[in-house]
């Protein structure tokens, strides 16, 4: 004889979601994340380590010239007379000489290096644990401008620097330095560990 009650049957068993659904969430955020990384390196932190580079690079030709001239027209600081037209030579161990002992003027690069091949500018920079080499070919044209021609970056370096906006820069730097003292270079020739530039008064 029954007591009113009928047989319930045992719920269903909960159907566990597995690592599936929490793995495939880990990975989502994942990779937002890194792409918000790739974006914020592309468009804030390489430009501005591709102008740093340039500036620096831009910089230092600029001083070493600067120096060499002093030397030749007797002290530092030295007005350049009107009609001088001069040769000038700067080695790349000059440049590296002043970064090392100036590491300062690199920031916020980590390190670097300047080498002058023939008929090429070369630096090798570290940068955020990652280092490569730029290299660019110079010439000057008529109206005394120089230009910086077939940049390229090689190694991981590359994906912090721009070689255009490294060109760029470099030409703005050393030719804006230039026409505030009242120089501007005819010629340039870049050799094993030598750049050679013939400066005149403008």
């Amino acid at each position: 004889m029954g007591y009113g009650y009928g047989y319930a049957p045992p719920p269903p068993p909960r159907r566990r979601r597995g690592c599936l659904f929490g793995c495939l969430t880990t990975l989502t955020v994942l990779v937002f994340l890194v792409l918000g990384g790739l974006l914020g390196v592309y468009f804030y932190l390489r430009p501005m380590l591709s102008e740093q580079a340039g500036n620096t690079l831009g910089g230092q030709l600029e001083q070493q010239i600067d120096r060499k001239l002093d030397e030749q027209l007797g002290g530092p600081n030295s007005e350049i007379p009107a009609g001088f037209q001069g040769t000038v030579q700067v080695t790349d161990s000059e440049i590296n000489q002043f970064l090392q002992a100036n590491p300062n003027e690199i920031s916020p690069l980590d390190s670097a290096t300047v080498r002058f091949t023939p008929g090429r500018l070369g630096a090798t920079v570290g940068a955020y644990g990652i280092t490569g080499t730029a290299t660019a070919g110079v010439q000057v044209t008529a109206d005394g401008r120089v230009d910086v021609v077939d940049a390229q970056i090689d190694g991981a370096l590359g994906f912090l620097l721009d070689p255009e906006q490294l060109s760029q820069t470099l030409e703005a730097k050393l030719n804006n330095q230039l026409a505030a003292n009242g120089q501007r270079i005819t010629a340039i020739e870049v050799s094993d560990g030598v750049l050679t530039a013939t400066v005149e008064a403008q």
